[in-house]
């Protein structure tokens, strides 16, 4: 007798091939069979006419390491269909962590208030998580980030030898944790102040165990092709996958994209393993300090407010910008700072500035009475350095480039989080709750820019593939039951950036691991993830 089956759906597999009629059938934690399964016996039965049914979505490329200690309900994921989440991007994850306390880099630390941190390395993180319980699947990457302040702080210098020997062994304790390869996050502190060389150090540790190496690259303005090579070229010295994360270039380089996909392909053909991927917005979120120059940040949050509350150093700090914008390092959002678009950027976190959360900083400097750059300065000290904002610098044309590419995935950047309690604190990006849902709406089912089929892929067989996690990904006998039942007519977010912890419409059940997480729209409060450890080229 099956456990489970779904009956009459569309099966969309995963592989982006067509959609064809049939039951699927799961017995424990697997796919038993699919086909007409009308005489077949079933503890339980779900009624899918009408629907598609897909693999369970797997999302590539969040920051849900801190989020999900807090909350391993994991709901604003689950509502969307994510089965499987890969944390551990933009050279941030949950390990190893800074003398027992979490590496933010451009994350929000207002979020992980109260955060008990009772672990060092990815093997006591991955032990706490499977310890209380997780709705998604889970699998990660080790920062470059948590590794170089772990072993140096957050100077800007070249580590000594001793301490490259230290980053060195932290990577090569991470990869054998179950990390599945190694990110970095050139744009923000301590990853700017890396060079090349470092980097390909670590990344040859990560290539000794099978694993890839994913990043946020230097530079998303005018060098962007140079800094997308530069990951292409780590990946090339290192012998080991290179894939660029969201990948939209900002302005003067809007409408590039073609341009770095080209640079891809001629890297594939000559024998790189490349790939990138990118998210279904024009606005981005990141961390308000990454607004300053990468000098202003040397040596930490304190050192950096020491420097903010001075004069001739707040001087100097806004001419780099309305010099360089971001092509001085820092967030691709420096040029709209150096382009006066201050109406394009908002303040999303805050807590002495709550009132201010949501507003845009031409409207915040009139509310203050003061120009938008000391606005902006003096709201980071008055927040201790931990605000994040959003900012609207990219284009739909690129994403979609990007996304219809054959080796562009789609993301979410997001966090997992739920609307109540601390993870329901400021207005961040409405994309944690809807990235994948306003995809599948607006880019698939009114402009048609991708077919059911192809879309689905993108968000399932392509990431499964291209992050190897085995048996996952694809609906076929064999492969683990991660499954996600939706009305093609209905999905769509219900969420906007007033408004943005709503949870996406038309996903209507959903399977992890063989149990059911979410039932006719609603969460069922399981936990039947399981933490991804990658061994010898699969997680």
């Amino acid at each position: 007798m099956l456990d489970l089956v779904i009956k009459g759906g569309r099966i969309v597999d995963g592989t982006g091939a067509p959609w064809f009629k049939a039951d699927i059938g799961i017995e424990g934690d697997r796919i038993a069979a699919i086909g007409h399964l009308n005489g077949t016996a079933a503890k339980r039965s779900i009624d899918a006419e009408g629907r598609l049914v897909t693999p369970g979505l797997i999302d590539a490329h969040t920051h849900s390491d801190l989020t999900i200690a807090i909350e391993p309900r994991a709901s604003s994921a689950v509502t969307q269909g994510v089965t499987t989440q890969i944390a551990g991007n933009c050279g941030v994850s949950a390990a190893p962590t800074i003398d027992g306390k979490p590496y933010y880099g451009p994350l929000d630390p207002i979020l992980t208030d109260g955060l008990g941190c009772d672990w060092t390395g990815f093997a006591g993180y991955f032990q706490r998580i499977e310890r209380q319980g997780v709705a998604t699947n889970l699998a990660s990457f080790v920062g470059h980030g948590n590794v170089r302040a772990a072993a140096m702080g957050y100077d800007d210098r070249a580590p000594t030898d001793a301490e490259m020997t230290r980053m060195e062994a932290l990577t090569d304790e991470a990869m054998r944790d179950g990390a599945i390869g190694m990110t970095t996050g050139l744009a923000y502190i301590p990853g700017s102040y890396a060079k090349a060389e470092e980097i390909v150090r670590l990344a040859r540790v990560v290539a000794r165990h099978g694993g890839l190496y994913a990043s946020h690259i230097r530079n998303q303005t005018e060098s962007i092709v140079a800094a997308a090579r530069e990951c292409l070229d780590v990946g090339r010295q290192a012998g080991i996958p290179a894939h660029v994360s969201h990948m939209q270039p900002g302005a003067p380089r809007l409408g590039c994209a073609h341009e770095l996909l080209t640079l891809i392909d001629d890297e594939r053909r000559s024998g790189l393993d490349a790939s990138c991927d990118a998210i279904p917005y024009t606005v981005g979120s990141t961390t308000l300090k990454s607004l300053l120059p990468p000098w202003a940040c040397d040596g930490g949050d304190a050192a950096m407010i020491k420097r903010l509350k001075d004069p001739a150093t707040r001087k100097k700090i806004i001419d780099d910008t309305n010099t360089h914008g971001a092509e001085s390092g820092g967030s691709r959002k420096r040029t709209l700072c150096k382009n006066g678009d201050w109406h394009k950027i908002w303040l999303a976190s805050g807590t002495r500035n709550a009132n201010l959360v949501g507003q845009d900083f031409r409207a915040i400097a009139k509310a203050r009475g003061q120009d938008p750059y000391d606005a902006l300065l003096d709201i980071l000290i008055e927040e201790e350095g931990k605000p994040w904002m959003l900012a609207e610098d990219v284009s739909e044309n690129d994403f979609l480039d990007i996304a219809r590419h054959p080796v562009g995935g789609v993301v979410s950047d997001g966090f997992s989080l739920h609307p109540e309690g601390p993870l329901a604190r400021g207005r961040h990006h409405p994309r944690s709750y809807g990235a994948f849902a306003r995809f599948l709406r607006r880019f698939v089912r009114e402009d048609g820019k991708l077919s059911w089929e192809a879309a689905i892929h993108k968000l399932t067989g392509y990431p499964a593939n291209r992050f190897r996690l085995a048996g996952r990904g694809v609906l076929k006998a064999g492969a683990f039951a991660d499954i996600c039942v939706l009305d093609p007519d209905r999905v769509a977010e219900t969420n906007d950036f007033g408004d943005p912890y709503r949870y996406a419409r038309g996903i209507d059940w959903v399977v992890v691991n063989g149990q059911v997480s979410l039932e006719k729209g609603a969460a069922t409060g399981a936990l039947p993830g399981r933490v991804l450890r990658f061994r010898a080229g699969a997680a």
